[in-house]
């Protein structure tokens, strides 16, 4: 199989890694500056819209995609890796301790959506499969 056709499969995870370079980015940009709205504006942005679209996106491509039992895992790694960005950022950022219920709980919003969106395409799979075969 060429790598072409894998990225071709695979092309969430690619969109989730843009939203982590794009959330890094405007974490820093909202660190250096002086204004807390900026803050709060760029907080909603990242956990409250691009990494729960990200999770989302995975949750929907490979809820349509993958039939195996196995997909169920992609919403808690999702969810976990979501924990994990949010711990390094507390930990490189030098904020003070780290808020590990206060990460875990913006998370779940990424995980959340992921879980939704792969419950609702798997469903949506289902009906099509069904349809074409009867």
């Amino acid at each position: 199989m060429k790598t072409g056709s894998r990225m071709k499969n695979h092309w969430p995870l690619l969109f989730a890694a843009l939203a982590v370079i794009v959330s890094i980015i405007l974490g820093i940009a909202a660190s250096n500056s002086t204004d807390t709205g900026a803050a709060i504006a760029v907080g909603v942005i990242i956990f409250m819209f691009l990494l729960p679209l990200a999770g989302a996106v995975i949750g929907g491509w490979y809820g349509w995609r993958i039939s195996s039992p196995l997909k169920w895992m992609l919403a808690p790694a999702v969810y976990v890796a979501t924990v994990l960005y949010l711990i390094i950022g507390d930990l490189i950022s030098d904020a003070g301790s780290v808020d590990i219920g206060s990460d875990c709980s913006v998370g779940l919003f990424t995980g959340i959506a992921c879980l939704c969106v792969e419950i609702i395409a798997s469903i949506i799979a289902w009906l099509v499969r069904r349809k074409s075969i009867g």
